[in-house]
């Protein structure tokens, strides 16, 4: 009995020190930045969603754009770090910065007027678990 006690604690104890493991994502890779014309667009990691512009001689930054929105309610028992959605790449073409995320969504800049047109996929990432009114 004792010895059943033992095992069973042991298997309980293995379980609590193993999920928080098992349950966390790996880091996302680092988007590689585009430059154009003296200017250097990046995804910062830390700026979820974000694409942020830097000149590229004195490191200082033009201006940031929200690309796309990322509704948060952390859900209990799910992990803060399930709940994002990084950029994953970037691409310059003419004028325009093209993004990708890892929801396999898709949008472009215009680098003069900031404007973000969605490509494919959502303009907005709702992990609040909530439907919309009249749904």
């Amino acid at each position: 009995m004792k010895q059943k006690l033992i095992s069973v604690l042991a298997v309980l104890a293995f379980v609590a020190l193993a999920s928080p493991v098992i349950a966390k994502r790996s880091a996302p890779k680092p988007v590689a930045s585009v430059t154009q014309d003296g200017i250097e667009y990046s995804a910062p990691l830390e700026r979820e969603g974000f694409v942020v512009a830097t000149w590229v001689k004195t490191k200082r930054e033009i201006w940031s754009r929200q690309v796309y929105v990322i509704k948060h309610e952390y859900q209990r028992g799910l992990e803060t770090d399930v709940q994002t959605c990084f950029i994953t790449r970037l691409e310059g073409r003419a004028g325009k910065l093209r993004v990708w995320n890892e929801r396999g969504a898709e949008f472009e800049v215009d680098l003069q007027s900031l404007a973000v047109a969605v490509v494919k996929g959502p303009a907005v990432i709702d992990y609040t678990g909530r439907e919309p009114p009249g749904q």
